[in-house]
């Protein structure tokens, strides 16, 4: 009910019966009755209605977001083509609420419940394992590092991996939203690293010495390497030996 309340009734398009099983379609999903797709249009809140079957996404991408009743939207994992989608009904109290927002035009598959296989059981099982451990970072930023550390995070997060390379800033009030601060204390933070030459200026900007940042966060919350700074928020670095 909190869920209902805090968020906009948004509910995704139905679209007519979808075969039983595509062509080529994995064992795991042959026998298992789909019923008519789901179309989520981007921005809008995937409900996911918790009937026993399963939902996994063919096409596009769901975000998973914690809306703090204070009023912030914290984005926590996001899940695209292929993924079983974990349901949320058990996972929200009177402080906060979990949600699916769309974050392109998605189309959600259903498949019966007891009819998926162990390959889908094993995908949603990966799934929750995800959800948990992004909930457990944000937990760990909330809880252990000032805001203007949890402002690093989300401007690491959002950085190319490549070097020197442009990327677009959220704006002020939707950083100061997901670090649980305030419009203020984002310009200021962003205005310092700017004089520091950490960040460049400009809408679209440059992350000039993400290293810099990363052994802040790793004083902060006592890791030893850049790399564990890495892993901690949430990032896979690809290198030479995995790409």
């Amino acid at each position: 009910m909190e869920a209902e309340l805090l968020w906009p009734a948004v509910a995704g398009e139905r679209l007519g019966a979808a075969p039983l099983v595509q062509q080529g379609a994995p064992s795991s999903l042959r026998g298992a009755r789909i019923r008519p797709r789901t179309r989520v249009r981007h921005g809008d809140v995937f409900q996911y209605p918790g009937h026993g079957d399963v939902a996994m996404i063919e096409s596009g991408c769901l975000i998973v977001e914690l809306m703090m009743s204070c009023g912030s939207i914290l984005p926590l994992t996001r899940f695209s083509d292929g993924d079983v989608v974990p349901t949320l009904d058990r996972l929200s109290t009177p402080a906060f609420s979990l949600s699916y927002r769309a974050e392109h035009l998605t189309q959600i598959t259903w498949l019966r419940g007891d009819l998926v296989g162990t390959d889908l059981r094993e995908r949603g099982a990966r799934a929750y394992e995800t959800l948990l451990f992004a909930s457990m970072r944000q937990i760990t930023s909330l809880a252990c590092l000032p805001a203007a550390y949890r402002l690093y995070v989300e401007i690491l997060r959002g950085a190319p991996r490549t070097n020197n390379a442009e990327f677009e800033l959220p704006s002020h009030t939707e950083l100061a939203s997901r670090i649980c601060s305030t419009r203020e204390t984002v310009s200021r933070e962003i205005s310092i690293l700017r004089r520091e030459g950490v960040l460049s200026r400009g809408k679209r900007v440059v992350l000039l010495a993400p290293g810099d940042l990363t052994k802040r966060i790793a004083r902060a919350l006592n890791l030893e390497s850049d790399a564990d700074v890495w892993e901690s928020i949430g990032v896979v670095l690809l290198t030479e030996h995995s790409a």
